[in-house]
């Protein structure tokens, strides 16, 4: 069976190139769309996520800038900034030269020994300091609250008081004190692989 050359050109040409064209219009039309909806969707995503962004950081902007908050931040993050033994030993300097050393006195300070039952389940770095002082309980609570609101970063761990009998009749009683501070300290950029 030989088909003439009319009729094969007027297959071809009539039936089978126009179907294969419309199929190929077809195929690359879902194609497009498909890609074109998946960028969309991804476009609105995009969009909401900045949204969103937007709206917290005009919020934390409304926060800060109420009460002074912007500058309590500063001065605070600048305090995380400093080494902590430096900036304890000079905050206990400029606190206890207000005492008479009959009052209150600094006996130790150095770095806890032992784990620590509050920065052992964080991540964050921290520091334990123990401190050591013996004086009157009045002149210790405004020492600690003192030192508390000079480093914001100081959360007092342990505090134990025993007392210490006077050793003659001249000599007045007193309390010793060991407190142990869990000091926060900012945490180190982490470091390119190499």
């Amino acid at each position: 069976m030989n088909i003439s050359p009319h009729r094969q050109a007027i297959v071809v040409f009539g039936i089978a190139a126009p179907a294969f064209l419309l199929i190929a219009v077809s195929v690359a039309t879902f194609i497009g769309s498909s890609k074109l909806k998946t960028s969309f969707e991804m476009k609105v995503q995009t969009l909401e996520r900045f949204q969103t962004a937007d709206a917290q950081v005009k919020e934390l902007e409304a926060f800060l800038t109420t009460e002074n908050r912007r500058e309590k931040t500063a001065y605070w993050t600048s305090k995380v900034e400093k080494d902590v033994v430096e900036s304890l030993t000079e905050n206990l300097d400029k606190i206890l030269a207000k005492y008479d050393p009959e009052v209150l006195r600094q006996t130790e300070m150095g770095q806890a020994t032992g784990a620590s039952g509050l920065g052992a389940k964080s991540k964050h770095p921290h520091t334990r300091m123990q401190l050591s002082f013996e004086g009157g309980f009045k002149p210790m609570q405004l020492l600690l609250a003192e030192l508390e609101t000079e480093m914001p970063h100081l959360v007092l761990e342990s505090m134990a008081v025993t007392p210490r009998p006077a050793t003659s009749e001249a000599d007045k009683s007193t309390l010793q004190f060991r407190v142990v501070y869990l000091c926060w300290e900012k945490p180190k950029a982490p470091t390119a692989p190499q």
